[in-house]
């Protein structure tokens, strides 16, 4: 007759250690996902108020008619907030353009330029 010893296999308490580590890794990778999910949205929102606020220095630069506050891009609504400064070259403003989604007091972007102010000017 043989004899089984008796360290064969798990016990609960081991089974449910590691159950309990697994399952505090598998939270910490959620965690970590949705982290990262949430800064490439906030990245491609930038990126979005960039092209935005690189659209409105070329129509100021190229002497066009300033169009609505709001703008729509990419599916979202955007708030957008021009200032004019001028500078020491009176042939040269200064062109701070704000960019927010609609709504949001913070913009997400500022860019700031420079355009010809002597536009429709004969050489």
């Amino acid at each position: 007759m043989m004899v089984r010893a008796q360290t064969e296999g798990f016990t609960l308490i081991e089974a449910l250690v590691a159950m309990a580590v697994l399952a505090v890794g598998a939270v910490t990778m959620l965690t970590a996902v949705e982290n990262h999910a949430r800064r490439l949205s906030g990245l491609s929102d930038r990126v979005v108020a960039r092209w935005v606020a690189e659209e409105r220095l070329t129509r100021l630069s190229l002497g066009q008619p300033e169009p609505d506050v709001n703008v729509a891009m990419m599916g979202r609504d955007w708030s957008i907030g021009v200032g004019r400064t001028a500078t020491s070259d009176p042939d040269l403003g200064r062109v701070d353009i704000r960019v927010a989604l609609a709504g949001a007091d913070t913009p997400l972007l500022t860019l700031t330029g420079f355009i010809d102010t002597t536009k429709g000017a004969t050489p």
